[in-house]
């Protein structure tokens, strides 16, 4: 979608003349948004699609990640067929370069889901993959975040994504999706903040509202920004809102593309904003996390 003059001009100051993303040296990698929720159903494959899908649309040299390893959904979401996912780097299957798969001239999938070479890929052998080998897989893919210069990582609504996708000296950010104002979807996401903040107290922390605006995004938001501020110390910031988007919805359930789909929608128009905001904030030097 087309950035307006006032857009434009913000982009090109966050991500500098030549594309590059004007990153802090100091703090240390390609300006990262990890995606996650404190319960399922919240929306975060839908809106990491949705984020990297419009900063590639500006331009901006974006790897989305999709950290689920039992499903991997962002491959069917973007209609593309990769040849392997990130699981397959545990034991040197693949190299990383083998787990990229475009899908337009600026922006790559790495899916996950289940191996898809080696002894695991008929499932008959298949062993589940452990904390240690699933934060070095994430390592792994180093060659591929540094020819970037936005990542977008989908956690889901499991905490261990999270946690391994979290790099020393990076410049990352938590965006914690909450989708409901009731007491029980506040305290999922309060949840999340509370047990990433506990490990790692240094990892700035947004908060993106799905599926409401305005004010009632608001009160969302400074529910669980109080709850933070009282019990945890910690100040949040509003990443963004993305309203309910049934002509979105009815796009993909006719079988669209999903860029196609989300072109000019109310959904693809604010996630571009937050978009924008997430290349324009600097993260802080998280030395020794």
């Amino acid at each position: 979608m087309p950035a307006s003059p006032s857009q434009a001009d913000a982009l090109r100051d966050a991500v500098g003349r030549d594309g590059i993303a004007a990153t802090n040296p100091s703090a240390g990698g390609t300006p990262t948004l990890l995606v996650a929720s404190g319960r399922g159903g919240s929306g975060t494959t839908l809106l990491s699609a949705l984020l990297a899908v419009a900063a590639a649309g500006d331009g901006v040299r974006v790897l989305l990640v999709d950290a689920d390893d039992f499903v991997g959904p962002l491959a069917m979401t973007l209609g593309v067929t990769p040849q392997a996912s990130w699981t397959d780097l545990r034991g040197g299957r693949v190299t990383p370069s083998q787990v990229a798969t475009p899908v337009s001239s600026t922006l790559t999938l790495v899916a996950g889901g289940a191996p898809r070479q080696g002894a695991d890929a008929d499932g008959a052998t298949a062993v589940a993959i452990t904390a240690a080998e699933r934060r070095a897989c994430m390592r792994r893919l180093s060659p591929l975040t540094e020819q970037a210069d936005l990542v977008v990582v989908d956690c889901g609504a499991r905490l261990d994504p999270v946690l391994a996708a979290i790099a020393p000296h990076a410049n990352e950010r938590l965006v914690a999706v909450s989708a409901g104002s009731d007491p029980v979807a506040l305290a999922a996401t309060y949840a999340l903040c509370k047990a990433v903040h506990t490990r790692h107290r240094a990892l700035p922390v947004d908060v993106l509202v799905n599926r409401h605006e305005g004010s009632e995004a608001a009160r969302c938001f400074d529910a669980i920004d109080a709850g933070a501020r009282q019990f945890l110390g910690l100040s949040l910031r509003l990443a963004g809102a993305i309203p309910a988007d049934p002509t979105l919805d009815a796009a993909l359930r006719r079988g669209m593309p999903f860029p196609d789909a989300a072109a000019g929608s109310p959904a693809a128009l604010a996630a571009h904003d937050v978009v924008m905001r997430a290349l324009s904030v600097r993260s802080p030097s998280r030395s020794g996390v």
